[in-house]
């Protein structure tokens, strides 16, 4: 419903009949629409990174392409969950606005999962990383554009990926050993 008719525009009596039960059953599991809001963000946050946890764990590809894959393949996710539906990026906003904590924990963990990379490849010789916390800090920071729900709508998914390639070039040949 968030995706079709927008955060703003639902209601709860709305979201109530789409699940089939009272507003008042509804009302037993989330104490307003803002929480259903958050927990929307929360599986579609962790839909996101559950792709990078496999990337991240996948033995085939090297350190590099798991960099590379990160980029292009979370781009990918998010323009196709984003770009075609505008609607959607109310609940962005909400969050941004009003839920910082949610954005703030995925940030940590997609960090967390970008050092995982970095650190393997340290260890395995490819890249000469001093401070892996801080470079993954930075790799995301530069990559924003690219894993952010926000710039999805703006760009064709050609331009996007034109340029996250590009970026993860960059960033890649200043790390390798």
């Amino acid at each position: 419903r968030f995706s079709h008719y927008g955060f703003g525009k639902t209601t709860m009596a709305e979201i109530a009949k789409d699940c089939d039960m009272s507003s008042g059953n509804l009302y037993r599991y989330f104490e307003n629409k803002k929480e259903i809001g958050a927990d929307c963000a929360r599986r579609c946050i962790q839909q996101k990174l559950e792709l990078v946890r496999k990337i991240v764990r996948n033995n085939r590809l090297k350190p590099e392409k798991k960099l590379h894959a990160f980029t292009l393949d979370v781009l990918g996710h998010m323009h196709q969950q984003f770009s075609n539906l505008p609607s959607l990026l109310e609940l962005v906003d909400f969050i941004s606005r009003e839920r910082w904590d949610i954005v703030q924990e995925s940030m940590e963990q997609e960090k967390s999962l970008l050092s995982e990379i970095l650190s393997e490849g340290n260890r395995s010789g490819d890249f000469n990383v001093p401070d892996v916390q801080e470079t993954a800090k930075w790799i995301q920071a530069a990559l924003i554009k690219f894993i952010a729900p926000r710039y999805m709508d703006a760009f064709t998914l050609e331009e996007l990926k034109k340029e996250a390639i590009g970026v993860t070039a960059i960033f890649i040949e200043g790390i390798k050993k």
